[in-house]
């Protein structure tokens, strides 16, 4: 359970309050009940050097999603809160984003994204989006949004109200912008405080190998224990760069000679490893542990996966460009964005899956969601009748892969010994019945050989047909409408 929640926080542990607080402070309106925030400073993210050099902005115009620009263009902040099962590999229970549009960006704007039209919630304006969700402009220049299209749950959340400086908020949480960079454009963190138990956590360390006597790994157990929190943030300038601060309440120096692979191991056992923490340095003063290092295209985007920002930002963006199309072309355009969004998609999937060898489950589901998520208003219907088959399938496959874990572990705990009866006449009576025990031959490699490759065949199918889906549907669109796809 610790290897669980534990480890994401080397990986992606996100944070709230980085920048200044503006005259509608975002972080503000979080409920009390969050353990985990992102903030995303995406104004200036579009201003930096790197951006600007590598076309962020143009290839947001060409891609609803795109290798490096993993936020939209459209929005001045982004910040997501959430309530993260720290026991189930950081899944999200609920998720709250609060947005702060350009100036001059209304819900009316988007009214073509809104199929439900424009509607009144607690003297608000407000509307669903995308497949479950809800926005409210809460009037101070912030956008509420969740993914649960519930009109109570809004209503609740706009009624009470932003609190100022987020007073609400844990401890960790409020203080976590003071250990990032001040020129960090995304910053995440989560509360682990109280969160996990040293005897647990002993009983997986002494089966690591790492420590030569119990004591040590009793010692490194009740360190662990006494996790605060992580904050993990992003700075975009010519470069990408990252850094990493875990705040623990005790001296935490014993744990150097094996941080390099606590962190590893955490991440791996989450289905998070990642090329560019695993190279970082690390340095431990007192009880803060902290990694920084640089960080390779489309990686900010990995991380940002666990708490996505809202799919009403690519609307948003989409909203503010110019409109001087016809149907047909505006249609051909869209239809040519939503292709090339499932391609980058596909392509992140497929190289995540070659560097994490464990959790792929976790990536299939969260991948088919995303899919799920982009935006369809003026998209060829053949188009998205292929976007579905794409996340039905990842579905698919997760489900393929966890439910061959399920088997493995099943046929791994069960005792493979049966029984054979000898019937036969002995000298003492008419009949004796003998019992013969024998062992089955499959041990836990062979058991696990077999289940991984009965996924692996599920998965080598469902990719072919993806790839001869992908041929098929850019040769038709290409020729319907006369563009490259």
């Amino acid at each position: 359970m610790f290897m669980r929640g534990y480890l994401f926080l080397a990986l992606g542990i996100l944070s709230l309050l980085s920048g200044q607080v503006s005259a509608a402070d975002p972080s503000a309106w979080l409920p009390k009940e969050v353990n985990a925030v992102v903030r995303i400073n995406s104004a200036d993210l579009f201003q930096t050097p790197l951006a600007k050099k590598e076309g962020w902005v143009k290839k947001s115009a060409e891609s609803f999603i795109e290798q490096e620009s993993f936020i939209p263009p459209g929005t001045n902040q982004i910040v997501v809160g959430a309530e993260l099962d720290l026991s189930d590999n950081l899944i999200a229970r609920r998720k709250y984003s609060i947005l702060v549009p350009d100036a001059g960006m209304s819900l009316e704007k988007l009214s073509p994204w809104l199929p439900g039209g424009i509607e009144t919630l607690a003297g608000k304006k407000s509307a669903q989006f995308g497949n479950d969700g809800y926005v409210v402009d809460a009037g101070d220049g912030c956008w509420l949004t969740t993914s649960s299209a519930s009109r109570q749950l809004m209503s609740r959340w706009l009624k009470n109200g932003p609190m100022p400086g987020g007073a609400h908020l844990s401890p960790y949480l409020r203080s976590a912008p003071k250990t990032s960079p001040n020129s960090a454009q995304v910053v995440m963190a989560i509360d682990l405080q109280d969160n996990f138990s040293a005897g647990p956590i002993l009983d997986e360390l002494k089966n690591t190998g790492w420590f030569s006597n119990d004591f040590s790994a009793k010692n490194a157990s009740e360190i662990l224990e006494s996790i605060h929190g992580a904050t993990l943030s992003f700075t975009v300038g010519t470069e990408r760069t990252g850094n990493i601060v875990i705040d623990f309440g005790r001296d935490a120096t014993s744990l150097k000679p094996i941080i390099e692979k606590l962190v590893a191991g955490v991440m791996s056992r989450l289905g998070a490893s990642s090329d560019d923490i695993d190279g970082w340095k690390w340095t431990i003063k007192e009880g803060k542990v902290t990694g920084a290092g640089s960080v390779s295209p489309g990686g900010i985007r990995q991380v940002l996966s666990l708490m996505d920002p809202p799919s009403i930002t690519h609307a948003i963006s989409a909203s503010a460009a110019p409109t001087e199309a016809t149907p047909e072309d505006k249609m051909a355009k869209t239809t040519l964005k939503y292709c090339k969004s499932v391609q980058v998609l596909l392509d992140d999937l497929r190289s995540t899956l070659n560097k994490s060898k464990d959790n792929q489950a976790l990536y299939f589901e969260r991948y088919g969601r995303k899919v799920d998520d982009l935006p369809k208003l003026n998209v060829d219907p053949a188009m998205l009748d292929f976007g579905l088959r794409i996340s039905s399938s990842l579905r698919y496959q997760g489900q393929t892969e966890r439910m061959h874990k399920i088997n493995a572990g099943t046929r791994k705990e069960q005792t493979y010994s049966s029984y054979a009866s000898n019937a036969y006449y002995g000298n003492v009576g008419p009949y004796n019945s003998g019992w013969n025990s024998y062992s089955s031959v499959e041990g836990p490699a062979v058991i696990g050989a077999e289940e991984n490759q009965a996924s692996k065949a599920v998965r080598f199918s469902e990719w072919k047909q993806i790839e001869d889906g992908l041929v098929a549907i850019r040769r038709a669109m290409t020729e319907k409408y006369k563009i490259e796809f």
